[in-house]
């Protein structure tokens, strides 16, 4: 008697996770690959299928069979009904009526990989950080300004509660607020508790704002004395989204600036251009955010604002956003002739941001524990110091800011001195790098060392 054949569980989990997934797409819902992963381990647990693993092997086989094309499931890739936005903009004129621009608020988040470099090499993708080592290179950060380019404190979420870097310094003396969970990512309870304390500044300044958000579902709906919660119609916040017309870009561009430029001002110490970015660290990042964030012209913004159709005065022009920065290009090209600059700085654009309401037991959970990434402080610093005449370069000077910025990690909570010495720091690592940038590239430098 033949033995009857066993059904194949695997093919069956593919068949329902597939069927989820054209569900999941007719609602335009973005979905990454670790999302397509967790669906199908449920789908497995609910099977009693215990041997099921949902590998990265098992994923690019899911994907090349259904042939399903990364950058086609990307949040707002998704086509956008222009009729739609056309509509909304005659909408947004009645709703921001009798609102002063200075109360007139957009916030979003963006994923920033805060160590990126421009190399072809670092070919990212948003579905590769959900965990291992590229989580750990990521924050979230939500950026809220008002119509009149007044940026309210940073919101930035990375994975530990205190990263070994923040020893001795006190996170709430940030010039941003940190907060974090085992995914870096938006949460729903943290946004809450944001709104909350934004409502607060608002009602003991007597004042009274409307703020639009997209439709995410960390984004809680409240009823709030001072903060009117309005929502961009879905699907079309590339274009209605005043932080997505050229805010969020002109800020990175200004960010992985001075990433550059502080790598460039150590380059003399490494043997490559792969080891450039360990010498970052999360307060690095937290320092140059929030310069970057202060750097942005109140003008810039007004634009963006009106260009996503918060006109004041009906069909007000725009002026073109000027996003061109050759002082950057000529950054990047020293790192890698061949690099694009927008590429660069959009290498994080659709590095997914929060969790969806698609897999309901799927928890971010707070993070307690310790980073175990190296601080810029434990770099070689037991050199002899210089002294006097001896501090003749702007290396030479680096050399030293750099065993100050060790002297105020190692005292407790002296976050105004740790600002002041970082912000020399920058000063000095940008004049050193329009130095090196004289250089063509990078291998000719380190062909003449």
């Amino acid at each position: 008697m033949k033995r009857k054949p066993k059904s194949n569980a695997n093919e069956e989990i593919n068949n329902l996770t597939w069927e989820w997934f054209v569900s999941a797409r007719a609602k335009n819902i973005p979905i990454s690959g670790p999302i397509i992963q967790t669906k199908a381990r449920q789908i497995a647990e609910q099977m009693s299928v215990t041997e099921f693993k949902a590998s990265n092997g098992w994923l690019e086989s899911f994907k090349n069979r259904h042939n399903i094309v990364w950058h086609q499931i990307c949040g707002e890739s998704n086509s956008v009904d222009v009729k739609n936005v056309d509509e909304w903009k005659v909408k947004v004129k009645l709703i921001i009526e009798g609102y002063e621009p200075k109360n007139i608020y957009n916030g979003d988040e963006t994923g920033l990989f805060f160590r990126a470099l421009p190399s072809k090499t670092l070919s990212v993708k948003s579905e590769e950080c959900k965990g291992g080592k590229l989580s750990k290179e990521r924050l979230t950060v939500f950026l809220c300004a008002n119509m009149e380019g007044e940026f309210e404190k940073p919101l930035v979420i990375g994975k530990a509660q205190k990263p070994r870097c923040f020893k001795n310094v006190d996170p709430t003396k940030f010039p941003i607020i940190w907060r974090a969970n085992n995914k870096a990512w938006m949460t729903g309870s943290i946004m809450e508790d944001w709104l909350h304390t934004f409502n607060n500044k608002l009602k003991k300044q007597n004042r009274r704002v409307i703020l639009f958000l997209d439709n995410a579902t960390c984004h809680p709906h409240l009823n709030l004395s001072n903060v009117h919660l309005a929502w961009l119609p879905a699907n079309t916040t590339s274009l209605t989204q005043p932080m997505d017309q050229g805010i969020i870009y002109s800020i990175k561009v200004n960010y992985r600036k001075m990433v550059l430029q502080s790598l460039l001002a150590s380059m003399d110490s490494i043997k490559s251009v792969n080891e450039l970015s360990n010498k970052i660290n999360v307060l690095d990042a937290i320092y140059w955010l929030n310069k970057s964030v202060n750097l942005i012209k109140p003008d810039t913004v007004k634009k963006c604002f009106i260009k996503a159709g918060f006109n004041l005065v009906l069909d007000q022009p725009t002026d073109a956003i000027n996003d061109n920065d050759n002082d950057f290009k000529l950054l990047c090209s020293t790192i890698n002739e061949k690099v694009d600059s927008d590429e660069y700085v959009n290498i994080d654009k659709h590095l997914c941001t929060n969790d969806t309401d698609i897999i309901a037991d799927t928890t971010v959970k707070p993070c307690t524990s310790i980073d175990v990434e190296q601080s810029s402080s434990e770099d070689e610093t037991d050199n002899v110091p210089l002294h006097g005449n001896d501090i003749k370069t702007y290396k030479n000077a680096l050399h030293e800011i750099k065993r100050l910025e060790m002297f105020a990690l190692d005292q407790n909570n002296e976050n105004e001195l740790l600002e002041s010495i970082l912000n020399l720091k920058n000063l000095v690592e940008k004049k050193i790098a329009s130095q090196i940038t004289k250089q063509k590239t990078l291998d000719e430098f380190w062909s003449k060392i």
